[in-house]
């Protein structure tokens, strides 16, 4: 219908459209179904008088007039036409538009807008899935009910159902589309999607043909698809995209390891039994001549030794590489097999080294170049090497940080290990990335430092990105640790007060054994100097559920400064005081007063000490060490009613070995590592008035660690399981100590770690009596996580030396961890 000038509304009226076509004598404008395009040079121009919507009859004129875009009465050409059509388009209400003019020179234009509606569903109905759920489809694909009918949808719909059931050995399902009209309702349809899922298709064998060098088990443990077995695991599923990752990468990565470099996958064949299922996969190889190496030769180098280069070339055979003239036996059968796979990642590792001294623009060039000769075994024989143009090493130009919205540039800058106008390494900027990391300040994984050189310069730009996160936080909970048993506690925590990393700490524990309240507060960098500063004051009175025959109250405050090594980056010096008083109660009606039957005294400490770290993370490490010393003196000239030295020593060491998965974009892969710890203590003098700074042993939770035990059931005087009345509490101590624990760690990601452990320790009444190879032993298992309410570990060890050697489980919750 014309639209009159009545239905103007504000004096506009916008109009919705999606494609224009011109019949004979008609103004020429185009669009979708027109016939012929407009002119380039001089769009035609049409004042429009009224417009006409005709087809509509679910979506309302005004609603197509109120999207069209431009004003009954204004002039427009068919470029505006266009932009509307497609805005019309945009709103998935319409299958076809056609827009064209009616009139001719002297009459009024009218601008006739004709639409086909896509019928609404009313129904929507995914038919015969059995392993997807309907609603998951619909809500992944955007299909639904009481909305306009997608073909876009469907389609993807499809796509989603075709990939889903492909990941579950489903590969050939089918799906037919189907819209029956509602009966009294024009444009309304039900839709049905009816899948026919049909048999899982499972590998029941993997046929190689072609293969004569290489044995079929051989090539058959180098896929990741895997045929059909007896373990549950073996599930023999079929999945088209990992089987042509096989024929693509793990077939040709195995010949070419073996020195078949000119391997040729000529096809693949699936043939499956519709009643069943099963299938079988054909792959058909043509391998090609076997290489062997006559020659190696590196050009070029000047930063490594040729032996140097060579090395990082390395044979299997003999485990050494070879090349004429470098452990070369006689005979031509005895050339080494050319390893194509440690040919390039040698060339990779070679890159690496390049990098870490600097030397980002190097460039290596592998060749090969095949010989006329032969071996005896009829082997082709290759010269192989590696062109080297070093070029000059970059420097650091700019080092900058990006996104640190709340954390001061200058608590990140100290993180960082490679600074302007150092030669560039790429050892220390992962090392940097790393400790930035450690902080805890920023969402993990830190985006990769983006590295922009320069190559009129040589030099490099760096620049660390990082994203704030929440640290401040309200602690609350139970906690099992420390001799004290079961508890509660409420605190909060802010390890970076102001941005600064200066670390704010307030607690209180309470329990039956336990009431306890500490604050502390620690400065990285006082007055934004290199010096470290810590200040805490206690007031706590606990009583330990190992020793029932009384309890201890402590109140003083303790102050620590650290300074910096100039030398080493990693490592500082600690200087500290401490004064505290100690007053002990013993219960009434308890023969043992060897602990808590002693007089009040006031402990005045000074200490000093060294650490350096390296650790990749403060929980969970995978990489780095960390040593750490410190000496305590007790009395003497400093007052007080002790009069003793204390030694504690600790080092860690943790090296990664592997890594599982990681390889997709924003993924993090699951890291292996092994870690060795080892901790000694040892009190020289009179300490017999605070006893609590001599040494236990055993379980986890008090004193030192050594798990298949008891808590403090290794004494000096051997094994004494808890509670035993053979000796009395104090003889529970030892002066002297030493502990060691080896773990292959399985790092899930920051919150979750799994081990496998050996504990080993013993204490001593006597430093002088310490003997390494007289300890303890204990092995097991462990899982460590850090949850909201704390990190929380729980472990399952052996016993191996307790008169009656057994598992034993301990479990470790709230701070102390």
């Amino acid at each position: 219908m014309a639209l009159p000038g009545f239905l103007l509304r504000n004096g506009r009226l916008l109009l919705l459209a999606v494609s224009l076509s011109l019949p004979a004598g008609a103004l020429p404008w185009g669009g979708v179904g027109a016939q012929g395009a407009p002119s380039q040079s001089a769009p035609a121009v049409v004042r429009v008088d009224s417009i006409e919507v005709v087809g509509n009859y679910r979506v309302s004129t005004v609603t197509i007039l109120g999207t069209l875009g431009f004003e009954v009465g204004s002039e427009v050409t068919y470029r505006d036409i266009q932009r509307s059509i497609k805005i019309l388009y945009a709103t998935e209400q319409f299958e076809d538009i056609q827009v064209w003019a009616r009139g001719s020179e002297g009459e009024p234009v009218v601008l006739v807008v004709e639409v086909k509606e896509f019928p609404a569903v009313r129904r929507l109905a995914i038919q015969g899935l059995q392993r997807i759920n309907e609603k998951t489809v619909r809500d992944t694909t955007g299909l639904q009910p009481n909305r306009p009918y997608s073909p876009a949808k469907v389609a993807r719909a499809k796509a989603f159902i075709r990939a889903e059931l492909g990941k579950k050995g489903v590969p050939f399902a089918r799906i037919e589309e189907r819209m029956v009209e509602v009966e009294g309702e024009r444009g309304r349809v039900d839709l049905f999607l009816d899948v026919t899922e049909g048999n899982r298709v499972t590998l029941a064998q993997i046929e190689i043909r072609g293969n004569d060098f290489l044995g079929d088990g051989e090539i058959l443990d180098a896929l990741k698809t895997s045929k059909e077995g007896f373990w549950w695991f073996q599930s023999g599923r079929y999945d088209a995209d990992l089987v042509q990752k096989d024929l693509e990468e793990s077939i040709p990565k195995l010949y070419r390891s073996r020195g078949f470099l000119d391997l040729r996958v000529l096809g693949d064949t699936l043939i499956v039994d519709p009643e069943t299922g099963k299938a079988r996969l054909e792959v058909a190889l043509e391998e090609g001549p076997r290489y062997r190496l006559a020659e190696f030769r590196v050009e070029g180098n000047r930063r490594f030794s040729t032996d140097e280069v060579q090395r990082f070339f390395r044979l299997e055979e003999g485990g050494l590489f070879r090349t004429l003239g470098l452990g070369r036996r006689e005979g031509e059968e005895r050339r080494p097999v050319f390893n194509g796979v440690a040919f390039d990642d040698a060339a990779q590792r070679l890159r690496q080294a390049y990098n870490d001294e600097g030397y980002i623009w190097a460039q290596i060039e592998p060749w090969v170049e095949v010989l006329e000769e032969r071996a005896q075994d009829g082997s082709r024989l290759l010269r192989a090497g590696w062109r080297i143009v070093e070029n000059n090493p970059a420097y650091v130009n700019r080092v900058s940080i990006a996104g640190n919205e709340y954390t001061h540039e200058r608590v990140i800058r100290e993180k960082i290990f490679i600074l302007p106008g150092d030669v560039y390494s790429q050892s220390r900027l992962i090392s940097s990335y790393q400790s930035i990391a450690s902080l805890g300040f920023f969402e993990t994984p830190l985006p990769q430092p983006d590295i922009e050189p320069d190559p009129t310069t040589g030099d490099v730009n760096i620049t660390f990105h990082v994203k704030e996160k929440q640290t401040g936080s309200i602690n609350f909970g139970s906690a099992v640790g420390g001799g004290t048993g079961l508890s509660g506690f409420l605190g909060y925590d802010q390890p970076n007060l102001f941005g600064q990393a200066k670390e704010g700490h307030l607690r209180w524990d309470f329990g039956r054994y336990i009431n306890s309240f500490t604050f502390s507060y620690s400065d990285p960098a006082l007055f934004e100097s290199q010096v470290s500063g810590t200040l805490s004051i206690f007031n706590a009175r606990d009583r330990f559920f190992q020793f029932r025959t009384g309890r201890r109250k402590r109140v003083g405050f303790s102050l620590q400064f650290g300074f910096p090594v100039p030398w080493s980056l990693r490592t500082r010096l600690f200087a500290g005081y401490s004064l505290s008083r100690t007053e002990y109660r013993l219960f009434q009606d308890v023969d043992d007063t060897s602990l808590f039957g002693l007089p009040p005294g006031t402990q005045s400490t000074l200490s000093l000490g060294v650490t350096r770290s390296s650790l990749n993370h403060p929980l969970f490490p995978t990489a780095g060490s960390r040593l750490s010393w410190s000496t305590e003196f007790n009395g003497g000239v400093l007052g007080g009613d002790g009069d003793f030295l204390r030694h504690l020593a600790d080092a860690s060491w943790y090296v990664p070995v592997g890594r599982l998965g990681g390889r997709q974009p924003g993924s993090r892969p699951v890291q292996l590592t092994l870690g060795l710890t080892v901790r000694a203590g040892a009190v020289f003098g009179n300490v017999e008035r605070f006893p609590f700074d001599r040494f236990w042993m055993g379980g986890v939770q008090f004193g030192q660690q050594l798990r298949g035990y008891d808590e403090t059931s290794i004494t000096p005087l051997g094994y004494y399981p808890e509670g035993s009345r053979d000796l009395a509490d104090i003889q529970r101590l030892g002066n002297a100590y030493l502990s060691a624990t080896a773990e292959y760690a399985v790092r899930l990601n920051d919150n979750i770690s799994l081990s496998l452990f050996m504990d080993a320790g013993n204490l001593w009444a006597d430093p002088r009596h310490m003997d390494p190879s007289r300890l303890y032993r204990g092995a097991g298992i462990g899982i460590q996580l850090v949850t909201p309410f704390g990190p929380l570990g729980l472990d399952y060890a052996y016993g191996f030396d307790k008169s009656r050697p057994g598992w034993q489980f301990h479990f470790r919750m709230g701070p102390g961890f």
